[in-house]
C-alpha cells in the first residue's frame, strides 16, 4: 500500500517537473528569424535552417517543436492544397537573451507528388527548458 502510494506520488511529480519545464519558456518569448527550406538531392527530404532567438528573462531553452506546414498552390498562390503538416523537433541549447543558428534535415510525409516550388509556413508548438 505504502509502495504504490510512493509510485503514484513519483509519477505525478515527474509529471509536474515534465510540465514545468514545458511552461518555463512560452512560444511568445521565441522569435524564429531566416527560415528556409532547401530542396536535399532524395525525393521528399528537405533542410530546414533558421535562427532561434530566446527573449525569456531566466530560463535556457533546450528544444522546440514546431508545427511545418507545406502547401502547393498555383502560379498566383491561390487554390492552395497543404500537402503536409508534421511536428519537428529541434534540440538546440540557447540561454537567455541570446540565439542559435539550427540545421536540421526534415522529410516530407505525403505520397503526393511534391514539387520544389512550396510553399512553407511554421509555429511553435511549445518549447522545454532548463
Amino acid at each position: 500500500m505504502i509502495a504504490s502510494i510512493l509510485g503514484i506520488s513519483l509519477w505525478q511529480y515527474q509529471e509536474y517537473e515534465r510540465n514545468k519545464s514545458k511552461s518555463s519558456i512560452l512560444p511568445s518569448e521565441l522569435t524564429l528569424q531566416n527560415m528556409e527550406f532547401k530542396p536535399l538531392d532524395k525525393n521528399h527530404e528537405f533542410q530546414m535552417t533558421g535562427l532561434i532567438i530566446n527573449n525569456s528573462e531566466k530560463y535556457t531553452l533546450k528544444s522546440i517543436t514546431l508545427t511545418v506546414t507545406t502547401q502547393e498552390c498555383n502560379t498566383d498562390r491561390t487554390n492552395c492544397l497543404t500537402v503536409s503538416e508534421q511536428q519537428e523537433n529541434v534540440y538546440i541549447t540557447v540561454p537567455p537573451h541570446q540565439a542559435r543558428y539550427f540545421k536540421k534535415d526534415i522529410y516530407l510525409y505525403s505520397n503526393q507528388d511534391v514539387k520544389n516550388d512550396l510553399i512553407w509556413g511554421h509555429s511553435i508548438r511549445y518549447a522545454i527548458s532548463e
